[in-house]
């Protein structure tokens, strides 16, 4: 149950000053995200006038970047041009690539994307590109991969495709990047964001902020619509409103409990890039990064897998 936050439909395109139809993302509520992104802020110490480079980016995404405290912010997306050409205070927008970013290394203090890369043919090599671009810090959000997600769609309550997506678009886009082919739904947790993070930033060992949570963000329709799952099932027997008023409460009880809230259906992860080495390596005289022939395993323990540098946000 992810919630496809780009699908797009054929009445409800943007239309750039190329000529491109871009997708406008259905609204939504992000009172809980909103209340995630700032617990993360405050627990990590994110300086909120860094610039911020949201990938795949909406006015959207840049108004709740703003209700946390960010003011410096460029929007991007394939095409660069705007989700909303006719609003005349709405942001600039550049043209981004999240699988080949053509930008210098380290050219924003913070890179950030909510539920875009699981629409990427590889969501590892985008979600690298973030960190290579990134100054400070990457911030993630989506879908969770948990037990209790794979059950949910072992029983027929949650599908591996975004089928939904692309159907919903007149089948001819809302898929893997933004084509008629309905996109895998990649899902992360904190130990593959580790694993990742650690093999691209292999001289330094990172610091990842998992916050994973419940949110039952979808609108009504976007249930009602949910025909390749159970969800539809139940939405015709009960009511899609009914459906959504019993979700929400019983995200507010698991959200509540530690165990329960980390099984959720999205993941909210902060990336942090530390500039300290590993003990096993050295600057170089020309600033290089070299091996440290002076450094010597314990003579007593051998850490052969070092634990992963990762907090958690509940």
């Amino acid at each position: 149950m992810s919630g496809n936050e780009t699908a797009i439909c054929e009445s409800n395109v943007a239309i750039g000053s190329t000529g491109l139809a871009l997708p406008k993302r259905s609204k939504k509520d992000r009172t809980q995200f909103i209340a995630v992104l700032r617990k993360c802020v405050e627990k990590t110490g994110i300086d909120v006038d860094d610039g911020v480079l949201i990938i795949g980016g909406t006015q959207e995404d840049a108004q709740s970047l703003r209700q946390c405290g960010f003011s410096r912010i460029t929007l991007s997306n394939i095409h660069g041009v705007p989700d909303n050409p006719g609003d005349p205070n709405a942001l600039p927008v550049i043209a981004v690539d999240a699988e080949d970013i053509r930008l210098p290394d380290n050219s924003y203090d913070v890179v950030f994307f909510h539920e875009v890369i699981h629409h990427c043919r590889s969501p590892h090599r985008a979600l690298c590109e973030m960190l290579r671009v990134a100054r400070h810090h990457v911030l993630m959000m989506e879908p969770n991969d948990s037990a209790f997600m794979r059950m949910l769609c072992r029983m027929g309550f949650s599908y591996p495709y975004e089928i939904f997506a692309v159907v919903n678009n007149e089948c001819v886009r809302g898929g893997v990047r933004n084509s008629a082919i309905p996109n895998f739904i990649f899902r992360w947790n904190a130990w593959a964001v580790h694993q990742l993070a650690s093999a691209f930033l292999a001289e330094y060992k990172p610091s990842i902020y998992a916050d994973p949570y419940w949110d039952f963000n979808s609108n009504e329709k976007n249930l009602a619509d949910r025909k390749q799952t159970r969800i539809g099932l139940i939405t015709n027997l009960i009511g899609a409103g009914n459906f959504l008023r019993i979700l929400h409460g019983v995200q507010r009880v698991l959200n509540k409990v530690p165990g329960l809230r980390g099984q959720g259906n999205k993941f909210f992860c902060s990336i942090r890039k530390n500039s300290d080495l590993h003990p096993w390596l050295k600057p170089d005289s020309d600033g290089t990064v070299t091996f440290n022939r002076h450094y010597q395993r314990s003579q007593q323990t051998i850490d052969l897998e070092p634990r992963p540098n990762v907090s958690r946000g509940a």
